[in-house]
């Protein structure tokens, strides 16, 4: 037998998130181990995803206390405000182009892109949603055919830096 003298005690039940869950694959936003969602940014953007749009708060960032959590949910509002009552949104200037020429319609590139913004047309050919590109190079990088690159950044001019450094 044990016996303990205590001022408080709390009793708390496990959290455990959804096995399975497709959530995070259809935001394409990050899980940690536990199955919990991460933002972009701990310190920089506390309720913030790398994909545009989409802000984490409350027990889905993981377990919290109720006031933190109505913290979090107020600020994840107030950033979706910013995003609702402009009447238009910028894009960032550095956005993949396809060489319809050149592209083979292997998906190579599709696959590749995490934000889906690449996909293939009725010709099989690769197409950009320039709303949706991020500009990371991920699909440039794997385009066997050289056909997908990033605007303004075409290997010539890359090849020309690296020989002038």
């Amino acid at each position: 037998k044990l016996e303990l003298k205590s001022q408080m005690v709390v009793l708390a039940s496990a959290m455990v998130t959804a096995k399975g869950d497709a959530t995070p694959q259809i935001f394409k936003v990050p899980v940690n181990d536990d199955g919990f969602y991460v933002e972009a940014h701990a310190k920089l953007k506390p309720v913030d995803f790398a994909t545009d749009g989409v802000f984490v708060c409350g027990l889905a960032h993981g377990p919290k206390p109720v006031d933190e959590t109505i913290v979090q949910a107020q600020a994840a509002a107030a950033r979706a405000v910013t995003i609702l009552s402009s009447d238009t949104t910028l894009v960032g200037g550095v956005v993949a182009e396809i060489n319809l020429a050149r592209c083979t319609g292997c998906g190579v590139c599709v696959e590749a892109c995490a934000y889906q913004a690449i996909s293939l047309n009725e010709d099989n050919k690769a197409v950009v949603n320039e709303s949706l590109c991020k500009g990371c190079g991920t699909c440039a990088a794997s385009c066997r055919s050289e056909a997908a690159a990033l605007r303004g950044f075409t290997n010539a001019a890359i090849f020309s830096q690296i020989m002038a450094s």
